[in-house]
């Protein structure tokens, strides 16, 4: 358990944690913006676009295996990312970062669904456990930036992960079992290549699509359509298909995506946001942006345990609602105009906002999992994190819009206009779920 939870720690720090020492970065690379965002851009790429792939590989070869490659890598890059000289070599470094995290993530999720199949109520709480890690350290990402920024070289941000991977490794290799291999023979090489080329198309315009000519954008588009187009028709045609198109059939899997794509494209996109607007609107120092995150963070670690241990009693469904019932107040709240001065009064809204989402984010993946079974737990968990990761890239893109604004009425109004929109989604969600409550039969 331990060994995968740091794991997932460790893949959703690097998320957030260089947003509050990107200007240091661009002071010692001499560097534009543009280029210097792809610093953030290049690990959200690579994880990505890696997430489907590693997952079935995990399933078919083995999930410690690939857990243990990922920890690797992880530490590779993350070591070349502490020493990059040159931006170039930042930028492959943190690409070389994402790929590690990409294995990471569904194959721990793999090790825990696998170690605790026959123990669905113990399984549910240690979900919510492995989630709050997650929660923790992408909420925290900015106070730990902020601190190693005001205090010590930002190399240091990428240099902590180097113990955190070799206690993962170390823990893997001591208390890890093996778990049994898929039974499928062969790999569906051309449907994983196509998936891979649509998403990356896809990535790059959702995350470049301000600085692209309509000629490019276009031509992107395209590729990603009929990469999409011809991935599906080789999955149906597929003897062994890298995704069987009919886990999509099931309505807990159905529900754990939409979930999934709402929150994080809410969640990361306001994280994102308000990194930069305690600095740049709110003339907050590197080290105060860092500590304003405190507050939001504890709320979110709190709910992920309050969720595991009343899905244990009344299920996954009960934890949803609860999230829901603070998650909208929060996001209506926080949209008030009055909100947009003081630091003091947004900080209820946000509380608000991470109570609910560390209630609904471990729900996302257990009734994913619950839905489909264990036998294809690293390739159900890497669908699902893939379309999170999509969502909050497009979540970044859009809330980051915002604080191209020159004045900060003008971007609080949009980033309202956001939050009233993805309420109001959720409230959608929430009438889904109304219809859908009754039990799901007993094969699904």
């Amino acid at each position: 358990m331990a060994a995968a939870s740091l794991g997932y720690f460790v893949v959703q720090l690097d998320v957030s944690i260089v947003n509050l020492s990107l200007p240091a970065m661009q002071a010692y690379y001499h560097t534009d913006v543009s280029t210097l965002q792809w610093i953030v851009n290049a690990y959200t790429l690579a994880f990505s676009v890696f997430l489907l792939s590693s997952g079935v590989l995990g399933d078919r070869y083995g999930s410690k295996r690939f857990l243990l490659i990922g920890y690797a890598l992880f530490f590779a890059g993350s070591l070349a990312c502490g020493c990059a000289p040159t931006i170039s070599f930042m930028l492959g470094a943190r690409f070389v970062q994402g790929v590690g995290a990409a294995i990471i993530v569904p194959n721990s999720l793999a090790v825990i669904n696998w170690s605790f199949a026959s123990r669905n109520v113990l399984r549910l709480m240690l979900l919510s456990i492995w989630m709050s890690f997650g929660g923790a350290a992408l909420t925290s990402g900015p106070i730990i930036g902020g601190l190693i920024t005001s205090f010590a070289s930002w190399r240091y941000i990428f240099l902590v992960n180097l113990p955190v991977c070799l206690v993962g490794i170390a823990l893997t290799l001591r208390y890890v079992e093996a778990a049994p291999k898929s039974t499928v023979r062969g790999n569906d090489w051309l449907g994983q290549s196509l998936i891979l080329v649509a998403s990356t198309a896809l990535l790059t315009l959702i995350i470049n699509y301000t600085g692209l000519s309509g000629l490019t954008s276009l031509v992107l588009g395209i590729v990603a359509v009929a990469g999409l187009l011809l991935f599906l028709l080789t999955e149906q045609r597929a003897a062994n298909p890298a995704i069987p198109l009919g886990v999509f059939s099931s309505p807990g899997l159905q529900r754990a995506l939409v979930l999934g794509v709402v929150v994080n494209f809410l969640y990361f996109g306001i994280v994102f946001f308000a990194s930069l607007y305690f600095r740049d609107k709110l003339n907050m120092s590197s080290l105060q942006a860092g500590l304003a995150f405190v507050p939001i963070t504890l709320p979110l670690i709190a709910a992920n345990i309050v969720s595991g241990k009343l899905s244990r009693r009344h299920g996954p469904d009960r934890s949803i609602t609860t999230g829901f019932a603070f998650l909208i107040p929060g996001l209506l709240l926080l949209a008030l105009p009055a909100m947009r001065n003081s630091y003091w009064l947004m900080l209820p809204a946000f509380a608000l906002i991470s109570f609910g989402v560390g209630f609904i984010t471990p729900m996302i993946t257990a009734i994913a999992l619950q839905a489909t079974g264990p036998e294809r737990g690293g390739m159900i968990s890497a669908v699902v994190n893939f379309f999170r990761q999509i969502a909050g890239a497009f979540g970044v893109a859009v809330f980051g819009l915002f604080m191209a604004n020159e004045t900060s009425d003008t971007s609080w109004r949009d980033f309202s206009v956001a939050l009233v929109v993805t309420a109001c989604a959720l409230l959608l969600c929430v009438r889904g779920f109304r219809r859908r409550s009754a039990p799901e039969p007993a094969g699904n």
